[in-house]
């Protein structure tokens, strides 16, 4: 062998011994990086007090076929000495009593209680709430499916009872559920019951899926002391206090109950007092003004989309409502407010038990409607048009009052201090409904016994009564006029009457009776087509066929004695076209053909008026009255012997004006005088009559204070030009002077003088005359003489 090929050969074996060395290094590297690698992979070695660890735990409960829950753990770690084990990854499924749910609670790790199978997890826990259904649907098509059907529930420190199925914590609590989240302080959750009870300091916040336009999204804002929810009746019960509050309204209770429908939507909200004693309370901050209610229990239905559809308001039931115009406050035992669908406006509310109505208008009237059962129908809105009242009704007999303050208030001090000047005005029947115009009400028809009754100060009541009546309404609330029929009956004071119809206009406080119209006070009865009473100032007036009667005059020193001027006793007849008269001072004036009647005695002219107070009565325009003359000696003969026992002979005068005073026993004419009797004539300027009273039969002549007899014409006085003639005699001077006792004129002044056709003329200061006979007694200068005497012819 060369040698230079035995050099190439050893450099060969030393270049395989090298790749043979590092081969083996390789592959011994290669086996230390494996140990190592599976010494770091392998699970680290037990503890000293581990006594057992295990992987994939999982234990159930089972009650029969059923299955309760289901505990699983990731991995599973026993201890030496120590009754709990460690769980880590857990996961509790619950199924309930029925099966029906599919609950889960998650955690990291828990301890578990070897002796009573209690698992504590002090970490970060949470709790998804869902049905078996939904956790099928979710299984099959995925959780986006059932994401807004789950509720989730975290807190810490939860511990759970295998035996009673029980979780609970007194840590804080979050919990989101479909619609809306919240957090309390602590929770207890029973998976048997499949209950919920958040402890305390419970704060939720709603939100509304549906309802009118504008409120989807809207917050509602919910506390409360504790919360207990049952997830199988979807039952919600928040202790109190308890508030709920949205941008527009809030409710305040002792506590509250929320029903769920089955994808956890309101149904039902029933608010009460509780134990507590916090009566339920709502407020709202309407466009149309602050409202609030106040109950015993407050019960609101919600429809499928959120809105609420039905309020009701029950025990004790108080409310109020405030406006720019007006303010409103309302009583009742029991409400009820049926809402349109989607939009949430009011559609009909109904009302019982001793309901009062109370609304004060910035002007100052107040309007009061009392009644036990009522309701109002309301138009259909939109999201844009609100809902308008359509029609209220009284269920059950009724009364409104309407109160208008006078503008200088109640007085504070003087003759008036402490007195109401308020006029009020009560309306009432058996049934009263309301019709309304664009939402304002317009007429108020009342039907059966109905009753108007309106109060003024200073004034008597007015109170008219019908079978039924409208009430037509102003656009303040007010009334402007009131229309009774049917049987209406009126009284005002001492007055009453009656007729077909009656009307009250409220702004000239005028109230007419029309259609066989009737009025009696405690003297006269007044009967005219239309008879109209103006209740401020006290006047009535009468039109159309007006006819008055006085009842007999009565005892001495009543009043209806005096209230019209007695010609006799017996009652006095008064008609005339128009009559108008005032209670207060007591006038009364008949005008157009007036006309007057007592016994014997008649009176007429263009007026007649009778004054109450004076006793005086005043007659004018184309006068003519008739009245009897006292029995005296005005005849001739035997017949002056009987005449007394004959109906007294009656003198007819015509004068411009009449004017008779009662208490005088007098009547004074004026303006063209002119008497006729059965047997002298006289014309005067001027004539006084005075009357005395006839005697009745049984009884002695009575004084002008309490007479009873007939007014009878006892003497007479003419002044101004005087004329009086009887048969063939006349007499002129500017006074004359009749006493019907003994028929005899005295004629003085200016220039008396007697004309006779058989004696010629006499002329004297003072002539005396005698019906009876023609003798003249003359009275001059040179002192009195007898003319004549001898007897008169008729």
């Amino acid at each position: 062998m060369k040698r230079s090929q035995a050099a190439r050969y050893a450099r060969w074996s030393a270049m395989l011994a090298l790749a043979l060395a590092l081969a083996t290094i390789a592959v011994y590297l290669q086996h230390k990086l494996v140990a190592r690698m599976q010494k770091r992979g392998a699970p680290p070695a037990a503890p000293l007090n581990v006594e057992r660890q295990s992987n994939g735990l999982t234990f159930s409960k089972v009650d029969g076929d059923r299955k309760i829950f289901t505990v699983e753990a990731s991995k599973s770690t026993e201890f030496r000495n120590q009754e709990a084990s460690l769980l880590e990854e857990v996961k509790i499924t619950i199924f309930g009593q029925q099966g029906d749910r599919h609950d889960v609670i998650r955690t990291h790790s828990c301890q578990y209680a070897k002796s009573n199978g209690a698992i504590n997890c002090s970490g970060t826990v949470q709790i998804d709430l869902q049905t078996a259904a939904d956790a099928e649907l979710a299984k099959n098509c995925g959780a986006k499916e059932t994401a807004n059907h789950v509720g989730h529930v975290e807190t810490r420190n939860v511990t759970f009872d295998q035996a009673s199925g029980t979780a609970h914590t007194g840590e804080r609590v979050t919990f989101r559920f479909p619609e809306g989240s919240g957090e309390a302080m602590g929770v207890e959750y029973n998976s048997q019951l499949g209950t919920m009870k958040l402890l305390r300091d419970v704060k939720m916040t709603l939100v509304q899926s549906g309802g009118p336009a504008g409120t989807a999204g809207q917050e509602v804002y919910v506390t409360g002391t504790s919360l207990d929810f049952d997830r199988d009746t979807r039952l919600l019960h928040l202790e109190g206090p308890a508030h709920a509050q949205t941008q527009t309204a809030q409710l305040d209770a002792g506590e509250m109950t929320l029903n769920l429908d089955e994808d956890f939507r309101a149904r039902k909200l029933l608010a009460t007092a509780g134990r507590h004693s916090n009566r339920p309370h709502a407020v709202s901050s309407a466009a149309s003004g602050p409202m609030d209610l106040t109950a015993n229990v407050l019960t609101a239905w919600f429809d499928q989309d959120g809105g609420l559809r039905k309020l009701d308001a029950s025990g004790k039931v108080e409310g109020s409502r405030k406006s720019g115009a007006e303010d409103e406050t309302f009583t009742a035992a029991n409400s009820s407010v049926e809402l349109w669908p989607e939009i949430s406006q009011p559609e009909l509310i109904n009302v019982d038990g001793g309901v009062i109505l109370k609304t004060n208008a910035k002007t100052g009237q107040i309007r009061i409607l009392e009644t036990d059962k009522a309701r109002m129908e309301f138009t259909q809105g939109s999201d844009d048009q609100p809902s308008q009242p359509k029609r209220a009704e009284t269920l059950a007999p009724g009364t409104i009052q309407w109160t208008n303050a006078q503008a200088n208030g109640p007085a504070a001090d003087g003759v008036d201090a402490g007195k109401d000047h308020a006029t009020r005005t009560k309306l009432s029947a058996d049934k009263f409904v309301l019709d309304f115009t664009g939402g304002k009400a317009t007429q108020l028809a009342a039907n059966g016994n109905v009753q108007a009754q309106r109060d003024m100060p200073d004034a008597p009541a007015q109170i008219t009564t019908a079978r039924r009546g409208v009430a037509h309404l102003l656009a303040s609330g007010g009334w402007s006029q009131i229309e009774l029929n049917e049987n209406v009956k009126f009284k005002e004071g001492e007055r009453s009457g009656q007729a077909d119809h009656a009307v009250a206009v409220s702004a000239s406080q005028i109230t007419t009776l029309t259609g066989q119209a009737v009025v009696r006070d405690a003297s006269t009865e007044t009967r005219a087509a239309n008879i109209i009473f103006m209740q401020a100032t006290g006047d009535i007036r009468a039109e159309d066929g007006v006819r008055s009667r006085t009842f007999a005059a009565r005892a001495a020193g009543s009043q209806a004695s005096g209230t019209t001027p007695q010609f006799s006793n017996g009652p006095a007849n008064i008609t005339a076209e128009k009559m108008q008269a005032n209670a207060k001072s007591g006038r009364a004036l008949y005008s157009g053909h007036a006309r007057l009647w007592q016994g014997d005695s008649v009176l007429e002219a263009d007026s007649i008026e009778l004054l109450q107070k004076s006793r005086q009565l005043n007659a004018m325009g184309k006068v003519r009255s008739v009245f009897p003359q006292a029995a005296g000696h005005d005849t001739i003969g035997a017949s002056a012997t009987t005449k007394s026992s004959k109906k007294a002979s009656l003198w007819h005068i015509a004068s411009d004006t009449f004017t008779y005073l009662d208490l005088e026993n007098r009547a004074h004419l004026e303006g063209n005088v002119v008497v006729q009797s059965d047997v002298q004539r006289m014309r005067s300027d001027l004539l006084d009559l005075y009357f005395t009273r006839a005697n009745v039969a049984g009884s002695a002549e009575k004084s002008s204070n309490g007479a009873t007899g007939a007014q009878q014409i006892s003497r007479a006085v003419g002044t101004g030009r005087v004329v009086v003639e009887e048969q063939t005699r006349k007499a002129t001077a500017e006074r004359a002077e009749y006493t019907a006792a003994d028929g005899k004129f005295v004629m003085s002044g200016g220039n008396p003088t007697l004309f006779d056709g058989a004696q010629g003329t006499t002329t004297g200061r003072q002539l005396t005359f005698f019906l009876a006979d023609d003798t003249i007694i003359v009275d001059s200068e040179k002192g009195s003489r007898t003319l004549t005497k001898h007897q008169v012819q008729k």
